[in-house]
C-alpha cells in the first residue's frame, strides 16, 4: 500500500485530537471529584521553561488543524492566540479542530507530497515540500504537544493511561 498523505495527516490528527478531547473530559472530572481548581492544572507544567497545560492543548489543536489544512490548501478556522482558562473552552477548541479536520477529503490532500507548504513559525516564513512538512515538522510537533498535555495530566494524578492517549483504534 502506498504512503497516504491523507491517512498520515487527517486520520492521525482526528484520532489524536479525539483522544485529547477524552483526556480533557477526564481532567475536568478529576478536578470536580478532588475539589481542584481547573486553573491549577491548566497553568501547570512539567518544568519551568515549558509551556503550561493550556498552551499544550492549544498548540495540539492548532497543529492538528493546520497540518492537514495546509496540505489541502485550506486555511480553516482561526482561533484566538490565547490559552483557554477552562477545560470546557479547551475542549471546544479541540472539537472545532476535529470538525474542520473531518471536513477535509482525501482528494484535497493526496498528491501534496511535492506541494510547497508555506507558513510563519517563530516569526519567520518557513517553506517545505508537503511530505517533508508532514514527516519532519507538523506531525512531530503535533504529537509532541498531545503527548506533553497527556504527561502533565498523568503526572498530576488524572486517571488516564496509554489507551486514553491512543484513543479508539481500528483493528480492522
Amino acid at each position: 500500500m502506498p504512503f497516504s498523505m491523507y491517512d498520515a495527516s487527517v486520520l492521525v490528527s482526528a484520532q489524536q485530537l479525539g483522544a485529547l478531547a477524552t483526556i480533557i473530559d477526564k481532567a475536568a472530572a478529576h478536578c470536580v471529584a478532588n475539589k481542584i481548581e481547573e486553573s491549577a492544572l491548566l497553568t501547570d507544567r512539567l518544568y519551568p521553561d515549558m509551556f503550561p497545560l493550556a498552551r499544550q492543548i492549544r498548540l495540539a489543536a492548532d497543529y492538528g488543524r493546520y497540518m492537514p489544512g495546509r496540505l489541502a490548501g485550506v486555511a480553516g478556522p482561526e482561533f484566538a492566540a490565547e490559552d483557554e482558562t477552562s477545560f470546557a473552552d479547551a475542549k471546544k477548541r479541540v472539537e472545532d479542530s476535529i470538525a474542520f479536520v473531518n471536513s477535509l477529503t482525501r482528494e484535497q490532500i493526496e498528491g501534496a507530497e511535492d506541494k510547497e507548504i508555506v507558513w510563519v513559525g517563530g516569526g519567520k516564513e518557513r517553506k517545505m515540500k508537503g511530505a517533508a512538512y508532514l514527516q519532519q515538522s507538523a506531525l512531530p510537533n503535533f504529537l509532541f504537544f498531545v503527548t506533553t498535555a497527556y504527561n502533565i495530566l498523568r503526572h498530576r494524578g488524572v486517571p488516564i493511561g496509554k489507551l486514553d492517549f491512543l484513543g479508539p483504534i481500528d483493528m480492522g
